[in-house]
């Protein structure tokens, strides 16, 4: 198994449709297949539905920032492909890393489910909403989204286009937000028409990074959840679900105002 995947390695590298960047992250999420192919002395052979839901399982529990584990994930889904295009595979296992929505429960359950009730009652501006679900749902950090121009907004395709190469798809939730709050409440604010920056504060000026962890800041001191609120438990409250589907009507719900 070890000479298949560094031939479709070898494959990426000369792809001169991706960039150096993608090229080198592929290289990686590879890297990390061939470690752990040699870890449980793998065969081709032994890829089958079992093998690729373990594997899927040993990147859930070693990668714990969703973009992170997204990434792998894309990056196995390529390998399965190409694995079935080229008669290697007797059926096409990324079927089955499309359709994997499983995700693991973490000591931290009882905490979660505590602060979501909190947030829950908690009544959230438009605005604040599209943040933490951006934080949480879509995996964003705070450097990300105090970046967001307006031209990155996709409404035809539902998309968020983070550079040439990344584009997000929008639940139907956030993305109905995120319409509501550039159509109906974004050009209230004074100098919309003076800034791109897809977020501005009430002021007018342009969100930074450190206005988005304020807002956090300001919430974990009003809810009592200090040490709790955080980026990355908002992440672990998207995560841990067991539906993709139930996982995104249950985060609106999260931060839907009381």
């Amino acid at each position: 198994m070890k000479e298949i995947i560094e031939q479709f390695i070898n494959q990426t590298e000369e792809d001169q449709k991706l960039s150096t960047n993608t090229k080198s992250a592929y290289k990686s999420d590879l890297k990390e297949l061939l470690d752990y192919a040699a870890s449980k002395n793998a065969q081709l052979s032994d890829v089958d539905q079992t093998w690729v839901r373990n594997y899927l399982k040993h990147l859930e529990e070693t990668n714990k920032e969703r973009n992170s584990y997204n990434r792998r994930v894309s990056t196995f889904r390529l390998f399965l492909r190409f694995l079935y295009k080229n008669k290697m595979a007797p059926t096409n296992y990324s079927l089955i890393v499309s359709n994997q929505a499983t995700f693991f429960k973490t000591q931290e359950d009882t905490e979660l489910s505590e602060m979501k009730q909190v947030i829950e009652a908690t009544k959230l501006t438009t605005p604040q909403r599209l943040v933490l679900l951006m934080l949480g749902r879509l995996g964003l950090s705070g450097t990300q989204i105090s970046s967001l121009k307006t031209f990155q907004v996709d409404f035809e395709n539902k998309l968020i286009t983070l550079s040439d190469t990344e584009k997000i798809e929008l639940p139907f939730e956030t993305f109905s937000l995120l319409r509501e709050y550039l159509l109906d409440i974004r050009e209230t604010f004074p100098g919309a028409n003076e800034h791109l920056n897809l977020f501005l504060t009430e002021k007018g000026k342009p969100m930074t990074e450190s206005d988005i962890y304020k807002l956090i800041k300001s919430l974990r001191e009003t809810l009592g959840l200090e040490g709790k609120l955080t980026t990355r438990s908002l992440k672990k409250l998207s995560e841990n679900k067991i539906d993709v589907l139930s996982m995104q009507r249950e985060v609106l719900n999260m931060l839907s105002p009381g």
